[in-house]
């Protein structure tokens, strides 16, 4: 029955239904793929036919498929089809044939989808949607298609909307004709002005049946092409036998324009011009009534005087040059339809042999001279659904016929004129290859270097429109932007965002097309309409006056551009938009009015160059020229406008190759710095930057260069300012002194990138040289190292010399099948090459010739081998050095081999981009060590869900700007230099305000920490930090562990917590082993394990090399010690969380929270006497600790025998049924009655007993919980203080402010003193204590009184004359050890040589000191 119901519409709609129901089975399969795919799985045919598809080998199957694929598409398939996973296989079984269905699909979209694309609309819009390289060929052409059926509806819109019926309704019946004209030419204006293919479309019906129609539509393609430049009313049509003629007159300008000599402004249509041009449309049926048809149109043009001028409302028209004629080939039939598009150059030039031919023919060729016809346009209708073709043909002097211009085909000359096509022709580079956009409203020409430059790969993209922009009401506007965006943005922005994301579409379709996608783009956008000023604000900031000057034309425009490419930005650098150009004409009254010319260049994704010009005519040459409207001077500052574009300069060529290996050419990270900076400022999160107006630049950027140009170990670096790319090896560094909110005057930083252009960023002695001596400046100024990551690791070499002229010792020189014996030089080269290689001569005795053996091959370059090792070696040390002697920090912005993954874990903080893998070798070599194809990718050895899930990786990041944004945020609770201040800001959270939110059952960390939404009322519950503060590092390793950086109160901080809930541990299969499987388990809340020990061991070591004030909310019950855990090191990593506790030199504050408990061996490792002088102990009053859990403590305190003790000594009923049996066992004179009786109270009491137990056991262990408060903690000593859990915030706010205070003066305390008189933070405190008490009247109260010790602290003449006593004290104590020495010369020498380091007024004060001294 369902076949039968199939052919219920025929054979037709049976073939359809087969079809649809084939594209649904591809695309229920491939949708799956097409967006999370990473790589290809076609390798594992050989695994297949190897493996049996029996319901055993499943799973292993399944497996093997998610491992040797790394794709999130298969592991959601596993999970979501866990119970049948057979189907996941066939999934992947399809999957990977999908080359040959792609075959299949686009030869039925062929042969049966392109007669009718509408039917399958729905199915061609989800094709079309296919994002991935496997998929470009049937996306390109479903969009194709899609594109047919538009113009479809489009040519159906546009002859309703231009057609009299539509004036006939009962409401028309009662318009007046003029009226009704009035309605039919805003109509004709409205696809005038439409941004979409109305060419296409008009010229399809251009044989439309209703003559009235068919006039109007060519009148409408008229005004279109000539918008500007069209005569007022002059359009005119005249039917003639071989077909319809129209003619109309047009300005001059745009001739004049193109030849550079004329920048006016655009007009919707010219009055009464003074120069005119006349033009003439021949619509015909065939080309045999052409001739005819050209006669005809020309004896109407007689009236302008051809050949000798003539006058039209009292003005001259020039027949001697520049008019036009248009020929219309309508109708399916005509011959030359039937040719394919341009796609086939062969038909394409068939159909231009045919045209010049007849354009050739000398009668018409006179003809056309003689009437001033300069450029021949010809239009070749199709079918419905196909665009028409176009050709254009320019009469040559030189040969004295109409020939084709390349440039000009499928273009309409009128409107080349804006696109500036001459621009496109470069020297060096093949002639244009042109591609048209699926609605025709782009135009792109590739261009591929010639194959004599030794670049010839080398490929760049020009693409072209003109932007018209509809009115409000224009009902032929296809397709939009985002609503949220069009509100934020202005109108003319929204022009040109919207086709700039079409051409984004085309770029992208075509991306992976046989060609490959351009290495460099190029957009030029030319806005036909005046702007005014008005139009470049968004309507969200519209004032009601606006300046007319240059200045703020300038600013507009600026910001306009920037507010698209914040749209736009991602996606033009991943497609390679390289730089895009708008003109556009402002229409207003002061200097603003006139020609502009905004260049934008794109950085990265998210930076950009803005260059804004006008446009300038020569008074000499009569030529338009490129003219900076900024104080600093563009690079086309005074450039021809109509001068080719220039080849890629040296920048622009590293830019793309950096592309290439998706990163940012190094040079352009300084821009990402000053970026993300302006950013931090705008996002109001500081209070500084809505205080202070920050007018100051965001980056003072210096680039570091060795002090000689050899550069070797030990040369010291210095300053430069020089050109990007000017460096000659591949490392570069910058001295940046960046503006943030929290120190706005600046704080400095050394930033050092590889440069991956340059041999891929790999280590040689140049760079491991320079890159030692960054480090080494960085240590020795204490100020942050950033590490920006993107190498091939150690340098791979080889002897070029003696790779080009080596010879080889065969066995038989007939045969080198049978072996070789030797390489070797002759005489010669051995001569020139002796310096490379060690080789000790043989003596061929047959010949009598000369050869050196090779032995071994130095080389002349440096940088080869070994010594790049040798080098590595030595970078690793002062990197891991860098670590514990200031702040490191790595950004892995390109991949890390080798040397570079060792520097990215040896300084400890790693950010890494979600693209890009930390592995030590690459998979293929991978692959030939395991003998067989294993690994598909380096981002399945070294990717995000390796490395940030293993500890190596603190945060991860989609692109560079976030990851620079993510420097400068960890920068920001980090202090300026080794020693340093804390970078504090006034907090927008009030820090006295209250905690809110409250746990309950467990303490959620995070919402402990930053506070939570309320999923029940919506409201903000308040954490104890400062709200969107929190930062969470190593998110990703040992999830029971909570670690990250925080402020309170505008403090930066560093805070451990603990997950409650429990987590899982994946651990994945690796498959280099075939045998070897996932393994998923599960870990506790409140427990260590021995990944989370170590985790909380490297938090703890991170914030202390930061110098940030430490938090522990310590709710752990204790540490996992089951044999696995053992084994794994659990009690080496809780050993490091002691000693790195130990040697916290920063204030610490454990605090066990509300709900939170700690126990046994995890209050061991965070107890204040690991180290008293900064450790403190807290607890909520909620809080519990204690050695075990209550139900473990009465299992040993408080056994089953002592509960019955306590039941007998509690409960009533057993003290009874107990003395009755004493006194029956006492006084009974019968023994049987006694042991009868007393068995009965036994059993009566054992009842009582095993009744009572359960609610003794609660008995209990409330007991013992009652040993775990923390009233008992605080009665105990073991915590300072029982802090409420609302007053948390605020206390601890408050404490921190206090220590923080002390440690500064203890700090300058320890320095006065010197190490031996105060060797303990402690002494230095006491000493603080005393001085302090001592100038409160000696009162102890008053040391808590942390106001009164503020205003002490902050007056130093309170205790100036201490800290002077205790520097005399040092220093005597200095003299003291000199004058005890046996050798006399010591004191004398020393003083000398103190005195010679002081400055001359020091050295004079010191000297008058002796004198009076010594008399």
């Amino acid at each position: 029955m369902s076949l039968v119901k199939s052919y219920e519409g025929g054979r037709e709609s049976h073939a359809r239904a087969v079809v649809k129901s084939l594209f649904e089975e591809y695309l229920s399969v491939e949708e799956l793929f097409s967006d999370d795919i990473q790589v290809t799985i076609y390798n594992c045919l050989e695994w297949f036919d190897r493996c049996s598809l029996s319901h055993q080998n499943v799973l292993n199957l399944c497996a093997f498929l998610l491992l040797y694929s790394q794709s999130d598409v298969i592991e959601r398939l596993r999970l979501q089809h866990a119970k049948d996973l057979e189907k996941v296989v066939y999934i992947v079984f399809s999957h990977q044939g999908v080359k040959s269905k792609n075959k299949l699909i686009l030869r039925l979209m062929e042969a049966l989808v392109y007669p009718n694309p509408s039917a399958y609309r729905d199915q061609l819009i989800r094709f079309s949607a296919l994002n991935h390289t496997a998929y470009s060929g049937l996306a390109l052409k479903a969009s194709q298609l899609l594109e047919h059926t538009k113009l479809s509806e489009l040519r159906t819109s546009i002859a309703r909307s231009l057609s009299e019926l539509e004036m006939f309704t009962e409401e028309g019946e009662r318009i007046s004709t003029p009226r009704r004209k009035m309605a039919i030419n805003e109509r004709m204006e409205d696809l005038v002005c439409a941004p979409v293919a109305v060419e296409d479309a008009l010229v399809a019906l251009f044989d439309h049946s209703d003559p009235t129609l068919q006039r109007r539509v060519v009148e409408t393609y008229i005004r279109r092409l000539y918008q500007h430049y069209l005569v007022r009313g002059s359009v005119r049509m005249q039917w003639h036998r071989s077909g319809l003629i129209a003619l109309w007159e047009f300005s001059e300008e745009h001739i004049e324009q193109r030849n550079g000599q004329s920048a006016s402004l655009l007009k919707p249509q010219v009055e009464d011009p003074i120069g005119r041009r006349w033009g003439v449309m021949v619509v015909i049926k065939s080309l045999q009534l052409l001739s005819t048809a050209i006669e005809a149109a020309l004896k109407e043009t007689s009236h302008y005087g051809a050949g000798v001028g003539g006058v039209s409302n009292g003005n001259p028209i020039n027949s001697n040059s520049s008019n036009m004629l248009h020929i219309a080939l309508v109708g399916i039939n005509n011959q030359m339809s039937t040719l394919q598009d341009s796609g086939d150059e062969d038909q394409a030039q068939e159909r231009i042999n045919k045209l010049s031919k007849i354009l050739k023919d000398n009668t018409i060729t006179s003809h056309l001279n003689g009437a001033g016809v300069r450029v021949v346009s010809c239009i070749i209708q199709r079918d419905e659904g196909r665009s028409p073709m176009r050709h254009s043909f320019k009469w040559s002097s030189d040969k004295l016929y109409y020939e084709e211009d390349p440039m000009l085909r499928h273009v309409e000359p009128p409107l080349s004129t804006f696109l500036e096509l001459d621009k496109v022709n470069l020297e060096g580079y093949n002639d244009a290859k042109y591609t048209p956009s699926r609605d025709r409203q782009w135009h792109m020409y590739t261009l591929v270097k010639n194959k004599k430059d030794p670049r010839s790969n080398d490929q760049r993209m020009f693409l072209r429109t003109i932007v018209r922009q509809p009115s409000v009401t224009n009902g032929f506007l296809f397709g939009s932007i985002d609503n949220e965006v069009q509100a934020s943005s202005s109108f003319t922005s929204n022009s040109i965002l919207r086709s700039l994301m079409a051409a984004l579409e085309e770029i992208e379709l075509r991306a992976h097309s046989e060609t490959g996608m351009s290495g460099h783009s190029h957009m030029y956008l030319c806005i036909m309409r005046e702007q005014r000023l008005f139009d470049l604000i968004p309507s969200s900031r519209m004032t009601n006056e606006v300046g007319q000057d240059e200045k703020t034309a300038c600013t507009l425009l600026k910001h306009m551009v920037m507010n698209i490419y914040e749209h736009v930005g991602v996606r033009m650098h991943r497609l390679s938009v390289c730089q895009w150009e708008v003109k556009l004409w402002l229409d207003c009254d002061g200097q603003a009015n006139g020609a502009w010319r905004v260049v934008v260049t794109s950085v990265t994704g998210h930076t950009c160059t803005v260059d804004i010009y006008r446009e300038v005519e020569d008074p000499n040459t009569h030529q338009l020229f490129y003219r900076s409207a900024t104080p600093t001077a563009g690079p086309l500052h005074g450039i021809a406008l109509h001068e080719p574009y220039k080849p890629l300069d040296a920048i622009d060529l590293k830019r793309a190759a950096a592309r290439k290996n998706e990163t940012t050419y190094c040079y352009d990270f300084p821009l990402a710095f000053e970026t993300a900076l302006k950013k931090s400022w705008e996002s109001g999160i500081s209070h500084v930057a809505e205080s202070n107006e920050h007018n100051q630049r965001y980056a003072e950027v210096t680039e570091l260069i060795f002090a000689d140009s050899t550069g070797s170990w030990g040369t010291p670096l210095v300053p430069v300012e020089r050109p990007p790319g000017s460096n000659n090896f591949g490392v570069v560094a910058w001295n940046m002194k960046l503006s943030t909110p929290e120190f706005p005057g600046g704080r400095e930083i050394i930033v050092v990138a590889n440069d991956v252009t340059f041999k891929a960023g790999s280590f040689g002695p140049r760079e491991d040289a320079f890159f030692d001596a960054v480090t080494n400046l960085a240590c020795e100024r204490k100020i942050p190292l950033i590490y920006l990551s993107a190498t091939a690791g150690a340098r791979l070499g080889v002897a070029e010399e003696i790779k080009a002229c080596f010879h080889v010792g065969w066995s038989d020189d007939q045969s080198p099948e049978r072996g070789f014996h030797y390489i070797y030089l002759t005489e010669q080269d051995y001569s020139r090459l002796s310096s490379s290689v060690i080789a000790h001569e043989l003596k061929v005795p047959e010949s009598g010739e000369t050869r050196w053996v090779v032995d071994t091959i130095v080389g002349k370059e440096d940088g080869l081998g070994c010594e790049n090792l040798h080098g590595s070696g030595a970078i690793a040390s002062a990197y891991s050095k860098a670590y514990r002697e200031t702040f490191t920090l790595t950004f892995v912005t390109g991949r890390a081999i080798g040397i570079g993954a060792y520097l990215a874990r040896l300084g400890m903080r790693c950010i890494q981009r979600l693209d890009q893998p930390i592995i030590l070798t690459g998979y293929s070599a991978l692959n030939k060590l395991l003998g067989r194809e294993v690994y598909s990718s380096q981002m399945q050895l070294g990717g995000p869900k390796i490395m940030a899930t293993n500890g190596v990786v603190h945060l991860t990041v989609s692109d560079d700007l976030e990851g620079v944004s993510a420097i400068l945020k960890w920068l920001s609770y980090v202090p300026p230099y080794v020693g340093g201040p804390l970078p504090i800001v006034k907090s927008l959270d009030p820090p006295e305000r209250a905690v809110t939110y409250f746990p309950e059952n467990s303490c959620d960390a995070r919402a402990a920490i930053c506070g939570i939404q309320d999923t029940q009322g919506g409201k903000w519950l308040d954490g104890m930090f400062d709200r969107e503060s929190f930062v969470e590092t190593l998110e990703g390793w040992a999830k029971t562990v909570i670690t990250g950086r925080a402020k309170l109160g505008g403090i930066p901080v560093g805070i451990i917590a603990v997950e409650t809930e429990t987590v899982m541990q994946v651990i994945p299969a690796d498959p280099g082993q075939l045998d070897s499987a996932e393994r998923v388990v599960p870990q506790a809340g409140q427990v260590w394990f021995p990944d989370s020990a170590a985790k909380t061991a490297q938090a703890l070591l991170d914030f202390n090399r930061e110098e940030l004030p430490l938090f522990i909310l310590a709710n752990w019950r204790g540490f996992s010690g089951g044999q696995r855990d053992l084994f794994e090191g659990i009690l080496q990593a809780g050993s490091m969380i002691v000693e790195n506790l130990r040697t916290y030199k920063q204030p610490a504050f454990v605090y066990i929270p509300k709900a939170g408990e700690l126990r046994g061996g995890a209050w061991v490792v965070v107890d204040s006497k690991i180290n008293p002088e900064h450790i403190e102990m807290y607890a909520e009053r909620t809080a519990r600790g204690n050695v075990l859990e209550a139900p473990g403590l009465i299992e040993i305190k408080f056994k089953p025998n002592e509960l019955e003790e306590s039941m007998l000594r509690l409960d009533p009923e057993l003290i009874s049924l107990n003395a009755k049996l004493l006194k029956e066992t006492s006084a009974s004179p019968s023994p049987w009655e006694t042991a009868a009786a007393a068995e009965t109270i036994r059993r009566s009491m054992a009842a009582r007993r095993k009744q009572l137990m359960p609610i003794y056991t609660q008995v209990a262990t409330r007991f013992a919980e009652l040993h775990d408060t923390s009233a008992r903690m605080a009665a105990k000593g073991v915590i300072s203080k029982v802090v409420d859990w609302e007053e948390s915030r605020a206390f601890f706010y408050r404490r921190l402010q206090r220590r923080l205070a002390e440690d500064s003066l203890a700090k300058q305390v320890r320095e006065a003193a010197g190490e031996q008189q105060m060797p303990t933070h402690r002494s230095a405190l006491e000493c603080i204590k005393k001085w302090y008490l001592a100038s409160q009247g000696g009162d102890g109260e008053k040391w808590g009184d942390d106001e009164a010790f503020f205003a002490w602290k902050d007056d130093p003449d309170k205790y100036g004359k201490y800290l002077e006593e205790l520097k005399a004290e040092r220093a005597s104590t200095l003299l003291s050890h000199l004058a005890e020495t046996s050798d006399a010369k010591a004191l004398p020498n020393g003083l000398s040589l103190l005195l010679s380091k002081m400055d001359p007024a020091k050295r004079e004060q010191v000297m008058d000191g002796l004198r009076q001294l010594l008399g």
